[in-house]
């Protein structure tokens, strides 16, 4: 039997503690995280067999991409400083020296944590007094009261006839990828039953395109900035990204820069991804004349399209542009388009509905990585969701009610109190995309959170840790959290480092 050591934890918090000023100096941010997890080794501040939070814990705690700490805690292995395993986690060594391995974590009831905690998302959780912050680092936005109106009338006679299947529907149940054709048709995408799939959420289905096409190597084109989930799988599948910025419409038109998009087309790419619509996290949305531009484009060269529009019910202006397999569709352009979409915009995260429309033959593929990987999506959840579909137009308008409410208090306040700062008004979405001039938003991310407010810094965008000027603020928590937030980001910013 490997002999074990008993190790003590250290939390998120007290790691954030010690790795303050942890951004000075010059590299990549994954170089200069783990330079200075390195030193904390090195003096005994982090002794042999303490171990770490897991990489996402600590991406949120830091309010930076999982990827950096990831890479940070990939170089401290390579180089013998830290040392990992399956149910033991990662923890703290020394080069050369022979260590046990720590026994495994303590569990709670149910499975949690020892003391019965789950790891913290990228939402703040993990702070030492989490009620007293402030959380404007999610899009995510809560569910409409009409959930659970709906579904405490959903009764035995709506499982009577599902009950008499297995309950395997790997594609979907079949009314609803009805119902979810015809919402597309009504927005001009030539759908059918047959070429949808129902996913968990719209990032299971970004991950069933990137399991079922992308192979290591191949060249996936994103947005600069992009959706961080999108980010990340594609480069877990070891694929080589490349960036296109994205206009945030602060002068002449937003979206994507086509100009730069055709060009990366030409080059015949795997894959184009693109956020079109209320893009995440800008809020700005392509106009008609520039969708065709990229469907055009995509055509010529061969390249399949993802039309990723998750966020297309948080358009502040309704009808958007069409999707652009419609727009495809309209001239006569024989693109590839998948499109992608979610109803927890619209209704509720925890529904875990999405979609895959595209071509039969390949969203046929895709089903089948989709059986493989989990049978198929909850049955009560796409019930739920069946009966919620016939009350889209009163969950839209409540939806764009909320978010025009946090829109107006978010600029207010950042007009009152941080004038120098720049922004766009977006065009959708859940956030306003802030540029702040002359500051390293990583660091300033880190000392908002000591006063209390949390944002997520440009860089958890990027795909090479760029963007260090910008910042992600939420407005979906209420007029008055949003002002009281925008207050405590105010007074961190003029406290300087």
């Amino acid at each position: 039997m490997t002999d074990r050591v008993r190790s003590e934890a250290i939390g998120a918090p007290r790691l954030v503690h010690l790795l303050v000023g942890w951004t000075d100096g010059d590299g990549p941010l994954h170089k200069r995280l783990a330079d200075a997890l390195q030193q904390l080794i090195d003096t005994g501040e982090l002794p042999a067999g303490t171990r770490l939070p897991a990489e996402r814990t600590v991406a949120g705690a830091l309010a930076v991409s999982r990827s950096t700490v990831v890479a940070a805690y990939e170089a401290l292995r390579a180089a013998g400083w830290l040392a990992s395993r399956r149910g033991s986690g990662t923890w703290v060594r020394r080069p050369g020296v022979d260590y046990p391995v720590p026994e495994p974590r303590s569990r709670g009831p149910l499975g949690l944590g020892r003391q019965g905690s789950v790891p913290a998302p990228l939402t703040g959780a993990d702070l030492a007094d989490p009620p007293e912050s402030i959380d404007l680092s999610t899009g995510a936005l809560p569910g409409l009261p009409m959930v659970a109106e709906i579904a405490a009338k959903v009764g035995a006679e709506d499982y009577r006839d599902l009950l008499r299947h297995h309950g395997y529907y790997a594609a979907g149940l079949p009314r609803l990828r009805e119902e979810l054709s015809e919402r597309l048709e009504r927005r001009g995408v030539a759908a059918q039953g047959n070429d949808l799939i129902v996913t968990s959420g719209s990032q299971q289905a970004v991950e069933l395109i990137a399991q079922g096409l992308v192979q290591p190597g191949d060249e996936i084109v994103l947005e600069e900035p992009t959706y961080r989930g999108a980010l990340e799988t594609f480069r877990s599948r070891g694929a080589k990204v490349i960036t296109v910025p994205v206009r945030t419409g602060r002068r002449g038109p937003g979206g994507v820069d086509v100009d730069v998009l055709e060009r990366l087309i030409a080059r015949r790419p795997k894959l184009v991804y693109l956020l079109p619509t209320a893009h995440n996290p800008t809020g700005a949305t392509l106009n008609v004349a520039d969708r065709l531009r990229v469907v055009r484009a995509a055509a010529a060269a061969g390249v399949p399209l993802i039309d990723d529009e998750s966020t297309v019910d948080t358009s502040l202006v309704w009808p958007p542009p069409a999707p652009l397999a419609a727009v495809a569709a309209e001239h006569g352009v024989p693109a590839t388009v998948f499109n992608v979409g979610s109803l927890s915009k619209l209704f509720w995260g925890g529904l875990r509905v999405g979609w895959i429309h595209g071509p039969s033959d390949l969203v046929s593929r895709l089903s089948r990585v989709k059986n493989a990987a989990d049978l198929g999506s909850s049955v009560p959840g796409q019930l739920l969701a069946l009966k919620l579909l016939a009350h889209t137009a009163t969950a839209r308008e409540q939806r764009k009610a909320e978010l025009s409410t946090g829109l107006a208090a978010a600029e207010a306040a950042m007009q009152k109190l941080l004038p120098e700062w720049e922004w766009a008004r977006p065009l959708g979405g859940a956030a306003l995309w802030v540029r702040v001039p002359k500051s390293d938003t990583v660091a300033l991310a880190a000392r908002a959170r000591r006063h209390g407010v949390l944002v997520v810094p440009g860089p958890a965008y990027s795909a090479s840790e760029g963007l260090r000027e910008y910042l992600r603020i939420g407005y979906a928590a209420g007029p008055a959290a949003v002002t009281e937030g925008i207050r405590r980001l105010a007074v961190a910013w003029r406290a300087g480092p």
